[in-house]
């Protein structure tokens, strides 16, 4: 969709992505200065809606929302929290709405612009459950109307992020980070957040492995 409007991570159950964990520089004690992540440690939350799980013969819209690995269906941005995942061995949580969302895309961009526009905040289905076992948490998301999806509000306000390493990516469809680094600093007072947080457009997801390398490996 066009940068007013709302890039969408639809999710699916997938398999491995194929990719080697203990290679590239953003794996686990990589080198070259990377922050080290100790896996058991680390939590890698992120924000999917479910568009569709088919491969092809979709609108255009719908194909900008995801990314397809070996046959399987996966949202932009579960994508990239996937591909984080392989390279860190952290663990991935799913934030989701206590409400189903619409899968017509007309209708969930309408409905997005509706929340933002009455600074609403839905409910979300399941909190993390065990935080406290966690020091670093990265936070995954897509942009929506040059903002958070205002699910990702609800979900800051409902964790207590207080003396958490907090580290951020997203994907776009043209508006990059749209300030969403400065939002989530001032929501998390209490936190250390990452000013190197990564974004991707939609159309560069075939980049993504090499970006998410480069990336890791400059988080300092």
């Amino acid at each position: 969709m066009a940068a007013t409007g709302i890039t969408i991570a639809s999710c699916s159950p997938g398999g491995g992505l194929g990719l080697n964990n203990s290679t590239g520089p953003g794996a686990a004690g990589g080198s070259r200065g990377a922050l080290s992540f100790d896996p058991a440690r680390t939590l890698i939350s992120y924000f999917s809606v479910p568009l569709t799980d088919q491969s092809a013969n979709n609108r255009e819209d719908v194909e900008n929302s995801m990314h397809v690995v070996d046959g399987n269906v996966l949202g932009n941005t579960e994508y990239v929290a996937q591909l984080i995942q392989e390279r860190t061995g952290a663990q991935l949580f799913r934030i989701e709405t206590a409400q189903s969302l619409p899968v017509s895309m007309d209708t969930l961009t309408d409905e997005a612009e509706v929340e933002q526009e009455e600074n609403a905040r839905p409910g979300v289905k399941a909190p993390i459950s065990d935080l406290a076992a966690y020091d670093t948490i990265f936070i995954g998301y897509p942009i929506w109307w040059y903002d958070l999806p205002m699910v990702l509000y609800t979900f800051l306000e409902q964790h207590d992020f207080t003396g958490k390493n907090i580290v951020l990516f997203s994907t776009h469809g043209g508006s990059r980070l749209s300030g969403t680094v400065e939002t989530i600093t001032a929501a998390l007072s209490g936190a250390a957040v990452n000013q190197n947080a990564f974004t991707i457009s939609r159309d560069d997801m075939h980049d993504a492995p090499g970006e998410v390398d480069s990336w890791l490996g400059s988080l300092n």
